[in-house]
């Protein structure tokens, strides 16, 4: 039986796509339609945003900031009390772990009362007085923003842009996946009679929508997550109106292990970054730097660690490693291992399958990666690690950074001194040392170079994304200053 849902949520009305087109929504776990959703276009966006710019113009920017706190703790408790029906939607639509999908809302519930406790604590500044002139600066929303999220965290990828952008007092138009519209269109539900007509929008559609949002002059900032290869071409289109973006893009993210690295913490550490939520996670470790003194033990360790990984269905308790998200994304994986196998890369594990017409990818390690090859360079986003070996740490340096993407990187020794200075010179926006928890939020969480533009879940960096400086200057004195 195929579920219908049939409209967008625009302006606090559920209404059918102007196309009157609708995508359907595939179980990853079966490769079968379970839902149909509403496939927005260019005249939705419009919509959609004017709808936004009036709700900021005449309701939602008259709100104080203490009237925004009360309303963030109230979408919070909206997420917590439904957190079971969206934890299983979201396997549904993504086909990820159910414990993982839970840990997305609880991740988007943290979210919401985050920034609740930002919105009434983001100031300006007052500058030091000269000449009887008084200067100061304040924060203030952009207006409406435009969000493009992925497919990868549908939950909560809606809640790591709109807390912020609601806590400072900005309008939303969101276009979710079109693999996984279902996890937003049911927050909108949530929050129907929570917010006012027009601060929360949701229209899913495929690149019509988003192109029509991205380039739209009514947009005052841009926040979009996905791959690098998008968010170049999100850039251009903001370019038009010089409409300032905020990115979260791709990674190839490198784990460095010195030959004092503590193997016990170390290896199960690396396969749950490697392989949660099945390799789909720009954070993810796909690139193991090994020094040539441990990579045999390292190797022995890892592969019997990963033997261990259950992959299944999502629904499955013992499940370790779903479905990944769709097709396209299988067909992406697959031929990156055939091209791994080509380049002469050597295949030490490839973990086994359950039956069936799902998008199921096992676990597959490649060690004696060389720096030259693609599967080293290129990011695969699936669960494919590739392992290389080592000599010094200059040379260990060199290869992190050898790739275009710079979001991640971890350092394992026992030498504070060395992963300090490994830490320093690695081009990534985040480096773990010692550890591979990526949670958690108050820490900025971003990239360098081909990785992105912007810091997302902290309280300081995050709140300036959705706010921009006006300075204001009063002259205290009796004489007009020119």
């Amino acid at each position: 039986m195929v579920d219908r849902w049939p409209t967008l949520y625009v302006d606090g009305d559920w209404t059918p796509p102007e196309s009157d087109e609708y995508r359907t929504v595939l179980d990853p776990a079966t490769g079968e339609a379970f839902a149909e959703a509403p496939n927005g276009g260019a005249a939705d966006v419009e919509a959609a945003v004017e709808a936004a710019r009036r709700s900021f113009e005449t309701t939602w920017s008259d709100r104080s900031a203490h009237e925004r706190v009360d309303v963030l703790h109230e979408l919070a408790d909206a997420v917590e009390a439904n957190a079971d029906e969206l934890a299983a939607l979201e396997t549904r639509e993504n086909g990820k772990p159910l414990h993982e999908s839970e840990r997305d809302v609880e991740a988007a519930i943290e979210d919401f009362r985050y920034y609740a406790g930002a919105a009434d604590k983001h100031y300006g500044e007052t500058l030091p007085n000269h000449d009887d002139l008084m200067d100061m600066t304040v924060r203030e929303p952009y207006g409406v923003v435009g969000t493009v999220i992925p497919w990868n965290w549908p939950p909560m990828h809606v809640a790591d842009f709109l807390a912020p952008a609601l806590a400072a007092g900005n309008t939303m138009v969101l276009k979710p996946a079109p693999e996984t519209p279902l996890c937003a269109l049911r927050m909108a539900e949530l929050f129907d009679d929570l917010l006012p007509d027009g601060v929360f929008n949701v229209v899913p559609g495929g690149v019509e929508a988003g192109a029509a949002l991205t380039s739209h002059p009514d947009v005052g900032k841009l926040a979009f997550t996905g791959n690098s290869n998008t968010g170049t071409e999100v850039l251009k289109s903001a370019a038009e109106h010089i409409t300032p973006v905020m990115l979260e893009l791709g990674g190839k993210n490198a784990s460095v292990y010195f030959p004092d690295a503590d193997l016990e913490d170390a290896v199960p550490g690396t396969v749950d970054s490697a392989f949660y939520n099945s390799g789909e996670a720009c954070s993810s470790s796909e690139r193991l730097l090994v020094h040539e003194e441990i990579h045999d033990e390292f190797l022995e360790r890892f592969v019997e660690r990963t033997r261990e990984l259950v992959v299944g269905p999502g629904d499955d308790p013992d499940t370790d490693i779903g479905p990944l998200a769709s097709q396209q994304q299988y067909d992406k994986v697959t031929d990156y291992i055939e091209v791994g196998k080509r380049e002469g890369a050597d295949l030490v594990y490839e973990g086994g399958v359950p039956d069936g017409d799902g998008y199921f990818v096992a676990p597959h390690v490649f060690d004696g990666v060389e720096p030259d090859m693609r599967i080293f360079n290129e990011e695969i986003f699936g669960p494919v690690i590739s392992v290389t070996t080592f000599e010094t740490e200059r040379e260990a340096i060199e290869l992190s950074n050898q790739v275009e993407y710079g979001l991640t990187g971890a350092v394992w020794s026992g030498d504070a001194k060395r992963a300090m200075r490994v830490a320093e010179n690695l081009e990534v926006g985040f480096v773990l040392v010692n550890t591979y928890f990526r949670g958690g939020i108050g820490t900025p969480f971003g990239g360098y170079k081909r990785s992105g533009i912007g810091r997302k879940h902290a309280f300081e960096e995050t709140m300036r994304e959705f706010t921009r400086t006006k300075t204001i200057r009063y002259n205290t004195g009796s004489t007009l200053q020119w």
